[in-house]
């Protein structure tokens, strides 16, 4: 089977639906389907706009069995889809619908929603996901749930020692305004929080302007330390040394950091917004209402001043994280898609 996979942006960046991307693709070779990735553009509306029509003339869907979408890629590639699915089956690959994401851009987004809800088959990353395209008037029986795999970055050590050192929260994510991080600096600047450290790890130049508001917010506290991208290893280290987790998203397609958080054993802050409980469940986390800086402010107090309590999430944590699918269970189910929606368009 040939297939191709259509995205756009930097694809070496590190953010959860690039990483299930390449993990997908990355996966489904070892399993001998001629994977052929097309990156037209970069990720702005603008550059896909403008793309659109040399990337139309330019790819040729008839030398694959099936066409994949990341829905990322709709403004390319929604002037041609309708035409692709004539003769190719089309699968949607949905992350997220940006008009759903920043509902400030859902009129915008309007008319390439359309035109990607019209693919033969869509994937979602989650069961709320699937539950946004079935509200769109998508048939149940086009969408799957494909959600991503966790392998693990690696274990806490068992018995580290504590005493003396720091308390540690850790935030993994990027500098934007849905991720909630300038939220979770006010909230944690609103109190003295003696002998505690935050670390915030992840993309700071994703979107300027918020960045510029995040550094104001940080800036003369010693205790928040700015860290921008890293590796694995060194993120490894940072979940490894931490004592809690706190990412107060606004809005997540499913939130793969929260994930590795659990495998750390770590408790979670973040707000109940999409399927953030569905990943964390109802015992490793402390849910609040997303943009409420004062309840963001008790829940970090609440972690951080009770031991006891920690090392109760930190439990359920770890069970959680147990039961949460792997990355060879992700390109199962995405494998399945294509060769069921394969056959019957060749029946």
């Amino acid at each position: 089977m040939r297939v191709a996979f259509i995205t756009v942006g930097d694809t070496d960046r590190l953010t959860g639906g690039y990483l299930y991307n390449r993990r997908v693709l990355e996966g489904l070779e070892e399993k001998d389907v001629k994977m052929e990735a097309f990156v037209p553009c970069g990720a702005v509306p603008g550059d896909q706009a403008a793309a659109a029509p040399a990337f139309g003339d330019g790819f040729d869907p008839d030398r694959f069995d099936a066409v994949v979408l990341d829905a990322l890629a709709r403004i390319v590639a929604a002037p041609h889809l309708d035409r692709w699915r004539s003769g190719r089956p089309v699968v949607a690959l949905v992350h997220e619908l940006p008009g759903v994401a920043e509902p400030s851009a859902a009129d915008r987004e309007r008319p390439f929603e359309r035109a990607l809800l019209r693919s033969d088959r869509l994937v979602a990353v989650s069961r709320h996901g699937r539950g946004v395209l079935l509200g769109k008037g998508v048939a149940p029986w086009r969408v799957h749930v494909v959600p991503p795999g966790f392998d693990g970055l690696g274990r806490r050590p068992e018995g580290k020692p504590r005493d003396g050192e720091a308390l540690r929260v850790l935030c993994v994510a990027q500098w934007i305004p849905r991720k909630g991080v300038l939220d979770l600096v006010r909230a944690w600047k609103s109190e003295g929080r003696p002998g505690a450290v935050l670390d915030l790890v992840g993309e700071t130049d994703a979107d300027a302007g918020y960045a510029a508001k995040v550094r104001e917010a940080a800036s003369e506290d010693p205790a928040i330390l700015v860290h921008g991208p890293v590796d694995d290893a060194t993120l490894a280290c940072l979940y490894a040394s931490a004592d809690a987790f706190a990412l107060p998203s606004r809005y997540e397609g499913y939130g793969i950091v929260y994930a590795e958080a659990l495998s750390f054993g770590l408790p979670v802050v973040a707000c109940p917004v999409g399927p953030v409980p569905e990943v964390v469940g109802g015992e490793a986390a402390l849910l609040v209402p997303p943009g409420d800086v004062d309840a963001l402010s008790g829940a970090l107090n609440r972690v951080l001043s009770d031991a006891g309590l920690r090392r109760k999430m930190s439990a359920a944590a770890l069970r959680r994280v147990a039961g949460l699918p792997r990355w060879g269970d992700t390109v199962e189910g995405f494998l399945t898609v294509l060769r069921d929606l394969v056959a019957e368009r060749r029946r």
